[in-house]
């Protein structure tokens, strides 16, 4: 039934931006009082977890097959509600496709399979940009004794599709390395740490598991028509990927010592490929970097283990 929901919102949205092109695309308001969605989602089915393992490759870190959420899986029902929300708006967005640009994960509990959580969703700005319009929204997830898990910030644009745009050309936002962030500049030595060998079908096989059936993520067919040549992996399957891999490879497999996980994506990933995670010391920060060779398709920095201070909340900017 959610994932019936989830495909719905997807639908309204495509079509609504279909039906107001040449209208303008305006910029949707966000009132003093932002747009929200909010639901209770009483648990997670721990056959369902173990498909999202299998599809981000957590199903090695023991503690997360054996009930332990993964920090990246609210991200399923925050994606969700993002779509309910973004369908909902009083302005229809541009119906040149939705793609990811960045996101900021901070996580202060672990939650287990078993919990019921409340997750809130808000759209923060929107933003009109060269390539259409930047959506900036915040999530939070609370157990039923009220709680607070998880807090998330991510970016979306609504890309505007132009005649002189290159298919499947992308630029986000610059990151915190292009705008001078006190966290200082990437590593010059990277390691790898994994090695991953995409299929054709890996953006389906995640759209099975988190409900996000977004055209461009699915076959050449669906993802032409919104300026992409190949389906591209969702940018939170990338992220779900870095996230496991670093607990795994990084954080002695335990999941509740990520603390903070930032990611900008810097290319669209296209399917199949073939990519590695690699890690690095930078000054000031650790960061992770997903390339082929000289194209980096993601990169960022994350924040965990013993030593690791708590999170604090101030991601919204």
């Amino acid at each position: 039934m959610a994932q019936l929901q989830q495909i719905g919102s997807m639908l309204r949205l495509v079509a609504r931006g279909i039906a107001s092109r040449g209208a303008g695309e305006p910029l949707p308001e966000v009132p003093k009082r932002k747009p929200a969605v909010e639901r209770v989602y009483p648990g997670v089915d721990p056959a369902l977890h173990t498909r999202y393992l299998r599809a981000t490759g957590g199903e090695s870190v023991e503690r997360l097959a054996a009930g332990m959420l993964s920090p990246v899986f609210p991200a399923t029902w925050e994606t969700a509600q993002a779509l309910e929300l973004f369908a909902k708006l009083d302005r229809p967005l541009p119906a040149g496709g939705l793609v990811h640009a960045e996101s900021e994960l901070v996580s202060l509990r672990p939650i287990e399979v078993d919990d019921h959580v409340r997750c809130r969703v808000e759209l923060e700005r929107a933003e009109r940009v060269r390539k259409g319009i930047r959506l900036t929204l915040t999530a939070r997830s609370w157990t039923g004794a009220g709680q607070l898990c998880t807090q998330s910030t991510s970016v979306f644009l609504a890309r505007t599709r132009r005649p002189d745009q290159a298919a499947g050309e992308h630029v986000p936002r610059p990151t915190a390395r292009d705008e001078g962030d006190p966290r200082g500049e990437p590593p010059e030595r990277w390691d790898e740490v994994a090695r991953w060998r995409l299929g054709g079908g890996a953006g389906r096989r995640y759209a099975a598991v988190s409900g996000d059936w977004n055209p461009i993520h699915l076959w050449s067919w669906t993802a032409r028509p919104f300026g992409f040549r190949r389906p591209i992996l969702h940018g939170f399957c990338t992220e779900a990927m870095v996230a496991h891999a670093l607990i795994e490879q990084r954080l002695g497999g335990d999941p509740a010592a990520l603390r903070r996980l930032r990611i900008a994506f810097r290319a669209p990933l296209p399917l199949p490929s073939t990519v590695v995670l690699l890690t690095g010391e930078g000054i000031g920060s650790r960061w992770f970097r997903v390339a082929d060779g000289d194209r980096v398709f993601a990169e960022g920095t994350w924040a965990g283990g013993e030593n690791a201070s708590r999170p604090r909340l101030s991601i919204v900017r």
